[in-house]
């Protein structure tokens, strides 16, 4: 079972949350206690609790407006937690930044992967690149520069970072970079272990985001421990959520499937790889800004699935229950007609036709000991036609 390392948390200050479970209605109150077992509230006059294996993430329904300022810098850990800050400054190995709230961070450059002093927002194709050169296995440091309409890497070796200057050192010599010329810097690390287990992924007002393996609090504030090992405090009134799922569950559209197969209900040579790409699972995650519609509501994960696709995932990891919310996309509805089977191992555990004029279907599968989980999305009664069948919220958990 996951445990969120919480530290105890009395009167908070009547933290207003909103607390999501892996199943069930969320639930909002005031947030009483934190605990590494549970979550208490204050709910309609008494306290509720829940224990930490239930929860899926706890939100501030009214998080505090950010101060005025704007980042200029943005760290990337190897743990892949982001903060942004307004400076950043490093020397004999350890690395400072300033933060917009206006406190200071202390980072050891060894656990920092990148760092950027642009933003990408407006330039997707720049954003693309920079994610790809920070992905890539490079044999020493590397100063990012633009070069025409794309970004390019110098190798070498990074040394002490001024504000103004990165000294940097290549083929023998070392000289002094002006940052105002400079994308961002790419920090070389050779391969190490695993890193812990991620226990929660905790984002303040500002949008940064960190990937901690301990949380505790402390009178006012929040102290984290991020899986890279940097040491953080975050005041309450910062908080804006806490995802839990990475411990407790693991969303489907998340997951690289082990095999996909999606067959038209008439074979044609001209369908080819173009209408295959067309009609290939897909969710918000994969095409931001187009959440999936099912009842009226819109849901930011899961997966949109025509018939006939077969979808099969290897599981690690001890998972007990596949749930999501499954129905007739709301654009297709009323028509659409599917079967909807799931196989765990070789073995059916669920099987039912979905209509475009029923209900939503909660799905709670039991995948207990299940090493293969086996979606597929069968032709129904209608041919075809509408048959896009939405699984909101799908996640395996434990």
């Amino acid at each position: 079972m996951h445990a969120l390392f919480f530290a105890s948390l009395l009167a908070v200050g009547a933290v207003p949350v909103e607390v999501k479970l892996l199943s069930g209605p969320p639930v909002r109150g005031e947030l009483v206690e934190c605990s590494p077992d549970a979550v208490v509230i204050q709910a309609g006059g008494n306290p509720q609790r829940f224990e930490a294996g239930q929860l899926r993430e706890l939100s501030v329904t009214t998080p505090a407006p950010p101060v005025a300022g704007m980042a200029t810098v943005w760290v990337e850990l190897i743990d892949g937690s982001v903060v942004g800050g307004d400076k950043y400054v490093a020397a004999a190995g350890l690395a400072t930044i300033n933060t917009l709230s206006g406190r200071s961070v202390s980072i050891r450059t060894a656990a920092i992967q990148a760092v950027r002093f642009r933003d990408y927002a407006s330039a997707p194709s720049l954003a693309e690149r920079w994610r790809q050169l920070a992905a890539a296995k490079t044999p020493g440091d590397a100063l990012v520069v633009r070069r025409g309409d794309g970004l390019d890497q110098v190798l070498g070796a990074i040394r002490d970072v001024s504000d103004e200057v990165v000294q940097f050192e290549a083929d023998g010599e070392v000289i002094q970079a002006k940052r105002v010329k400079l994308e961002g810097m790419l920090y070389y690390h050779p391969a190490t272990g695993e890193l812990p287990r991620r226990s929660a992924l905790v984002t303040d007002v500002f949008g940064n985001q960190w990937s901690v393996k301990s949380l505790r609090t402390a009178e006012e504030r929040f102290d984290l421990v991020s899986v890279a090992g940097v040491a953080a405090a975050l005041p309450l009134q910062e908080l804006s959520r806490i995802d839990y799922s990475s411990g407790n569950s693991q969303w489907l559209d998340a997951l690289e499937p082990e095999s996909l197969q999606w067959r038209p209900f008439i074979e044609s040579e001209v369908a080819g790889n173009s209408l295959r790409r067309w009609f290939e699972p897909r969710g918000p995650a994969a095409a931001p800004g187009q959440p999936l519609l099912l009842a009226g509501q819109a849901y930011e994960r899961g997966l949109r699935i025509c018939s006939r696709t077969e979808i099969v995932y290897r599981l690690a990891g001890d998972f007990r229950q596949f749930q999501a919310l499954a129905g007739i996309d709301e654009q297709a509805r009323p028509a659409g007609n599917v079967r909807l089977v799931i196989s765990g191992d070789e073995r059916e555990l669920f099987s039912q036709t979905i209509r475009g004029a029923d209900e939503p279907l909660e799905l709670a599968v039991d995948i207990t000991g299940v090493k293969r989980l086996r979606i597929l999305v069968d032709f129904g009664e209608q041919i075809d036609i509408a048959d896009w069948l939405d699984l909101c919220d799908a996640r395996i958990t434990k």
